[in-house]
């Protein structure tokens, strides 16, 4: 890919992106409450997603100028400023915070897909071993691709020494390093993708079900393309407007992706009607309600009997009740560090 990406552009398309994941993430929020009446772990994991991505669109925002500069002073456009100059600090600091976040706001949204798994398929002791093995694999990558970013330099006391940084000798030590960070993230994005599918395919659902179920659980896949892409683009080209492009891309789209599965409740007429049903319940419910807090008249069904809110309504929507789970009844050029990293 070449340059004609500018950083207004790329700028316009990153918080574009983000304001799309926000909106959907508050729509993820409103349909989970509705319905469950209450929200859940996977809720506050999505949140945290939320969060950091906000936080890494800023710091890809103030990085990028930065990257630019790097990228003009590699093909030899400008000059570079003196090896003492503050500016290969402050870039390497930049670098360093956008690396991180990128991985905090992807492993997030595999804790997000995952928890809600656990919420959902509870009932199948075969399927929570699974789930502890995917939850064990997961959470060693993080820590590995964490540790990783630390010594990418060599030793963590040269992450800051940009002379170190663009040596012979760091340089192929980043490019193997891009190279199992990808194999890292698309490995757990395949573990989190196929563990529902189990369950899915033994639910007591019509064929047309099972696929709409599969295809909204296999959106993950579309992560795991872009972050192939994004690394391919860094190893071949090493352009800072395409790398940062397939970034962009790739975290926004992500946030995305674990904000849709709730919306399959507005796929039918049936869930449509089902979630409108109980915003009006919900509305007429605090109609009802004196301003001293006089006690409503209508309890909410979508709590369980011990008052605490469950995901029960959600598998009820999916026709998954718990006999349904019986596990007998499954069968351009190459410029050094032209780019914030990730």
């Amino acid at each position: 890919m070449n340059n004609s990406v500018t950083v207004a552009g790329l700028n316009a398309l990153l918080w574009t992106l983000t304001a799309v994941a926000i909106v959907l993430s508050i729509g993820r929020f409103t349909i989970r409450y509705v319905t469950a009446g209450r929200f859940h772990l996977d809720d506050a994991s999505h949140l945290l997603s939320v969060l950091l991505l906000i936080g890494l669109a800023a710091a890809y925002t103030t990085g990028f100028p930065y990257s630019v500069r790097i990228a003009k002073i590699g093909r030899k456009e400008e000059k570079a400023p003196p090896p003492n100059d503050p500016f290969y600090h402050k870039y390497l600091q930049l670098r360093l915070v956008v690396t991180l976040l990128v991985f905090m706001v992807l492993w997030s949204v595999k804790a997000t897909f995952l928890i809600f798994y656990r919420l959902l398929f509870d009932v199948s002791k075969t399927f929570i071993r699974m789930w502890w093995a995917a939850v064990a694999l997961v959470f060693a990558s993080f820590w590995v691709c964490i540790g990783s970013t630390l010594t990418l330099c060599g030793s963590a006391s040269d992450l800051f020494d940009f002379k170190k940084c663009s040596s012979a000798k760091s340089l192929h030590d980043i490019r193997a390093t891009y190279k199992y960070w990808c194999a890292l993230n698309v490995g757990t994005d395949l573990i989190v993708l196929i563990l529902p599918m189990y369950m899915i395919y033994g639910l007591q659902l019509r064929t047309s079900q099972k696929v709409v179920l599969t295809g909204i659980f296999s959106l993950g896949l579309l992560v795991a393309i872009v972050d192939i892409l994004r690394t391919y683009e860094s190893l071949v080209s090493g352009t800072f407007s395409g790398v940062a492009l397939w970034s962009s891309l790739e975290v926004t789209i992500a946030v995305i992706v674990a904000s849709l599965p709730l919306y399959r409740v507005l796929i039918t007429r049936k869930g449509r009607r089902s979630l409108l049903s109980r915003l009006s319940m919900e509305r007429y419910k605090n109609m009802e309600e004196s301003p001293g807090g006089t006690e409503r008249k209508f309890m909410d069904s979508n709590r369980s009997p011990g008052g605490e809110g469950t995901v029960s309504t959600f598998r009820n929507d999916l026709e998954t009740q718990d006999s349904a789970f019986s596990d007998d009844a499954r069968r351009s050029d190459h410029v050094p560090l032209a780019h914030l990293q990730r």
